[in-house]
């Protein structure tokens, strides 16, 4: 065949209309032998090079599919496919679906009924008299009843009840069947149960956690006549019609079950009357001169298809699902019970969906390669591929949303993420040209988890020193206070939930006022400001990151007592100094972080909090260069552990507001009595203590020097003394 083609037949003219459009595309390039390269014609060689990317793109594709990325995204797709339809699913018009709602519980727990959840035996039991008299065609009850009845009499009751109604499907537990249902049971009775009266409620989850799909061995399939065809598939492909509030609005009839129980009560004590020694055939018989039930609710399910499950607080019957409302994990949650509903509605309209798995998928990806390379056919420039790949992903996605509105499900990404794969052989050309720059720069972004630093490494690599410099800038140390005892005393779940709000809120409060987030220490956050980038005022931003912190944890302080049951407050130390700047640590993990003495001490003065009751203590630099913008106080000469020289440090309180704002009123006083102690002079200390007590009787600081002034102005001082604190731990 070759040698034809190359003798002018069609043959040579259809292969190099095939590789000219794929492979001067840039997406395939597999070296071939060298005899055959000779024979080619030069431009036949050229383009033959571009092989060798063939498998560099069938492997993207390969980590695509074994990943979850293009699962995400098809469960996405179908997803928002069912809350949107473009055409709605149909829906049955002999269907009432009955809820163990906040009302039903509320009423039902009242005087003189007074049930309480979880409802006993005889509930159940007045339930379903009352539905059978009220004419219901078939009921569908998602409880499994597994636990036995105090009163033995109510389980009798209940099981006969139920066994006897020929259109009552009930959930079946994991293990073995309803309590009242046990074998010895369903041998003495065994014509109630010549056809399935149970459903399994183990459902298959998806990766996600979203229910998607219904067992064929769940109470749908139990309740379907021997004639209805069921889908050949163990689970079946769901179509949804909406949540509770959509089948609503489209006219399917949701109640709450208190009216119907509160009027079987007084069938169910009828009942009781008449089988007085509570044996099936004796309930059974009973059952037959029962009076009809209340006309006004037997209208609202008589010859129809009444579907029983819990919708309310303290029920945990909530199941996440392609459709419904919103809860505060940004799932669509809705009762367990629509499942069953939406199983039924697509039985009795044979709507379930047909899933088209991995032969479309491998079409499809294939399909896309060839687009793009019959796209880039002759072009050099990205444009028309590009154009190509959007076209044809454009109406990949149109067809399977349409086709998933008539019961096809088309995973469209497939194409999707093939068409991104052979885009990215079309810019392999130009990746060679950067290479070595570009594998610079991820190495570095391999490192790094900043946005800050990735986004100053792209614009200037050599903007970071990797050696290590030495800068002047400010650390910050924020810490939870009481959370280790915290959490020996939470469950993980909570305590994982307090830490993420946490650390969330206060990083953003940082980032925003210029901040470099170094790290993450268990509850603690570690922010440098003035490294990587420059910052004239970091000790400002610093200052003013710390106090904003601050606001937010006073705002979140209430939502932890009322949701978690705790009480939190936030410990905040800065410290202003020359540090070493630079990436450091391993071949295999490097992290850009600061070093140095006055890292040390802006961790050293974020515990001292704790001794001198204060929220953020912040360095002597820090304070001088703060002073001008925002409330501060000394606090005292502090020599921390390992240290010979005391330094000063200093509350930050507030930003500065009027003159005559009482908060600086207090700090002015304050400040007045602190320099008198420097000075020696005790006794005007003491009065400016003694003002400054007045206006914060709680402040602990104010408490403490205005003891040293009194002690010292009743006798005299040693001429070495200073107000002096040593802290002995770390």
């Amino acid at each position: 065949m070759l040698g034809a083609g190359q003798n002018g037949t069609c043959g040579a003219p259809l292969r190099r209309t095939f590789l000219d459009g794929f492979c001067a595309a840039s997406v395939l390039r597999i070296p071939a032998p060298s005899l055959a390269l000779a024979r080619l014609s030069p431009t036949l060689k050229s383009n033959l090079r571009y092989w060798r990317w063939l498998p560099f793109a069938l492997v993207i594709i390969a980590v695509l599919q074994l990943s979850p990325v293009t699962r995400t995204f098809d469960w996405a797709f179908y997803d928002q496919g069912q809350r949107h339809p473009l055409k709605p699913a149909p829906i049955p018009n002999d269907s009432v679906i009955l809820l163990v709602d906040d009302d039903a519980m509320a009423k039902l727990g009242q005087e003189p009924l007074s049930i309480h959840w979880p409802f006993p035996h005889n509930a159940f039991s007045a339930l379903l008299l009352d539905l059978h008299q009220a004419g219901a065609k078939q009921i569908i009850m998602d409880f499994t009843f597994v636990e036995k009845s105090a009163a033995e009499e109510q389980q009798l009751i209940l099981g006969a009840v139920a066994a006897s109604i020929p259109g009552c499907i009930l959930a079946k537990p994991v293990l073995g069947e309803p309590v009242f249902w046990d074998s010895a049971f369903r041998s003495a009775n065994p014509s109630f149960f010549d056809s399935p009266r149970t459903g399994s409620v183990e459902f298959r989850t998806d990766y996600d956690g979203v229910l998607r799909h219904y067992t064929m061995a769940g109470s749908i399939a139990a309740a379907a006549s021997p004639n209805t065809p069921l889908p050949k598939a163990p689970f079946a492909l769901l179509r949804w019609s909406g949540g509770l509030s959509q089948l609503k609005a489209a006219g399917v009839p949701v109640y709450s079950v208190g009216p119907y129980i509160a009027d079987g009560l007084r069938l169910l004590n009828v009942l009781a009357e008449k089988a007085a020694d509570y044996d099936t055939a004796s309930i059974v018989e009973a059952m037959k001169e029962l009076p009809v039930a209340n006309e006004l609710i037997a209208a609202e399910v008589r010859g129809r298809v009444v579907f029983i499950g819990s919708n309310a607080h303290g029920t945990f019957d909530s199941k996440p699902l392609p459709v419904g409302s919103k809860d505060p994990k940004g799932l669509n949650v809705e009762p367990g019970l629509l499942i069953h509903w939406t199983a039924w509605a697509n039985l009795q309209t044979g709507s379930f969906i047909s899933e088209h798995g991995w032969p479309f998928k491998v079409a499809s990806g294939l399909a896309a390669f060839l687009l793009i390379g019959l796209a880039g056919r002759g072009h050099k420039r990205l444009l028309i591929p590009t154009l190509g790949a959007l076209l044809g992903s454009a109406l990949v996605l149109a067809c399977a949303y349409a086709a998933l509105s008539y019961g096809h499900f088309f995973p469209p990404f497939t194409f999707v993420s093939s068409a991104l794969a052979a885009l990215l052989c079309l810019t392999a050309s130009n990746f060679l040209l950067e290479q070595s720059r570009k594998r610079e720069i991820q190495a570095i972004f391999g490192s790094y988890v900043a946005p800050e630093v990735v986004k100053l490494l792209v614009s200037d690599p050599a903007a970071v020193r990797l050696a290590g410099e030495r800068k002047e800038a400010s650390v910050l140390f924020s810490d939870l206070a009481g959370f280790t005892d915290l959490s020996e005393k939470m469950p993980a779940e909570k305590l994982l939930d307090v830490i993420n709000l946490y650390l969330e809120q206060v990083s953003e409060c940082l980032l925003k006022n210029g901040a470099y987030i170094d790290k993450y220490i268990g509850d603690a956050v570690m922010a440098v400001y003035g490294a990587p980038l420059e910052s004239a005022d970091h000790a400002l931003a610093a200052c003013e990151g710390a106090l904003a912190a601050q606001e937010v944890m006073a705002q979140l302080a209430p939502r932890f007592l009322k949701d978690y049951g705790c009480h939190v407050h936030m410990r905040v130390g800065v410290n202003t100094g020359d540090v070493i700047v630079g990436n450091m640590g391993s071949v295999r993990k490097r992290n850009y972080t600061v070093l140095g003495d006055p890292v040390n001490l802006a961790s050293r003065l974020e515990g001292a909090n704790k001794e001198f009751g204060t929220a953020i203590m912040i360095g002597e630099t820090t304070a001088r260069r703060a002073q001008s913008h925002f409330l501060t106080r000394p606090l005292a000469l502090l020599r921390v552990k390992g240290k010979l020289e005391a330094i000063e440090v200093h509350e930050l309180i507030a930003r500065k507001g009027p003159a005559e704002d009482p908060l600086a009123g207090f700090v002015g006083v304050y400040n007045q009595g602190f320099q008198a102690l420097l000075r020696h002079d005790f006794s005007l200390a003491k009065d400016c203590f003694t003002q400054a007590s007045q206006l914060r009787p709680e402040d602990k600081m104010t408490t403490h020097w205005l003891a040293q002034a009194e002690t010292y102005s009743q006798s005299p001082a040693p001429t070495s003394w200073s107000p002096l604190i040593k802290l002995d731990s770390k």
